[in-house]
């Protein structure tokens, strides 16, 4: 989080938005996880998922 406090001071919003859309990603990832009833095996197919998703909103 230190890091993208910092680059939004030196107005450098790309490093900002990239880890603010990995933390949306990740956070979404996980809860599919936990929809699922935490059952492991499954992270890659999460992760696009929720890629897949969170950048089809920023579009």
């Amino acid at each position: 989080m230190a890091k993208s406090v910092l680059t939004r001071k030196n107005g450098n919003n790309r490093n900002a938005s990239q880890y603010d859309e990995s933390r949306e990603i990740e956070k979404l990832a996980y809860q599919y996880f936990v929809e699922r009833g935490y059952q492991n095996g499954n992270d890659q197919e999460d992760w696009y998922r929720a890629e897949s998703i969170v950048k089809s909103r920023r579009s």
